[in-house]
């Protein structure tokens, strides 16, 4: 089963946290920003939210733009960020954004990239602080710069997935490794990378065939080795090193919500 039992106790944990936090930092993938938010955002209620785009080194940069402005459109605050990005800047952001002495809650998908922010905020002088009062004490919260209060918690993802496509795309990112999903949804996710990657072949073993050979990634007799083929391929796109590509756009967002209008009128 994908999901696993330590995903659907954080879920418990996270509702009951929420209702003691000032704002929530939602770590999303700048390479599937509306997939990487599969998880229930019921219980952030009204709190404070802040949206963090991530792995921007690894997406289209045009993309991630058109991101930024969707989610600004719509009232979020966004920060676009990635490895390298100036801890100064990360910080000053929040602080921009946040109360002093505010509680911080980061929450995102499996493999978002919340370790790399994470230990970009706590630096070398934010120290960890003890637990907060009313909170499960295995909770360690660090200070920021005497500014905040952060914590982390484990990837989040919901416990049904509602389209091939979604899980398509959560295994593009990382999210979902290639033992969590079936040939179908593999399928799909290839054909989402051939398109923004202007690949031709259709086929995902088709692709792979060739993928293994120039890999040289045999099996006895010197077959290509598909299973090895493939999920050295998708590690490969989640890891960003096939280049910088996104993998949904707002323009695609926007024309499901024309459809969805469309139908209703129909």
């Amino acid at each position: 089963m994908w999901y696993p039992g330590h995903m659907a106790k954080a879920s418990r944990q996270l509702s009951k946290l929420i209702r003691l936090v000032d704002g929530v930092i939602e770590l999303l993938d700048a390479r599937a920003p509306l997939a990487s938010r599969s998880y229930s955002k019921a219980s952030f209620g009204a709190k404070k939210r802040l949206i963090f785009l991530g792995k921007s080194d690894i997406a289209d940069a045009k993309t991630t733009e058109l991101w930024k402005e969707h989610f600004q459109s719509e009232g979020e605050n966004v920060f676009v960020f990635d490895k390298d990005t100036d801890r100064k800047k990360v910080i000053d952001f929040l602080a921009k954004h946040t109360d002093k002495g505010s509680l911080l809650v980061v929450v995102g998908v499996p493999n978002v990239g919340k370790s790399t922010l994470i230990n970009k905020l706590k630096g070398k002088r934010s120290a960890q602080v003890g637990a907060t009062p009313g909170i499960t004490r295995s909770l360690q919260w660090f200070s920021v710069e005497g500014l905040f209060r952060v914590l982390d918690t484990p990837g989040l993802l919901l416990p049904e997935l509602w389209s091939v496509e979604l899980g398509a795309k959560l295994l593009l990112i990382g999210s979902l490794s290639v033992e969590m999903v079936d040939e179908k949804t593999m399928q799909q996710a290839y054909q989402i990378y051939a398109r923004f990657a202007s690949l031709e072949e259709q086929d995902l073993n088709a692709f792979l065939e060739k993928y293994a050979l120039k890999k040289g990634m045999l099996s006895k007799g010197g077959t290509p080795d598909l299973e090895r083929a493939r999920v050295n391929f998708f590690n490969w796109i989640a890891q960003g090193k096939l280049g910088r590509v996104s993998f949904e756009t707002p323009q695609e967002v926007d024309q499901d919500k024309g459809d969805s209008v469309s139908s209703a009128q129909s």
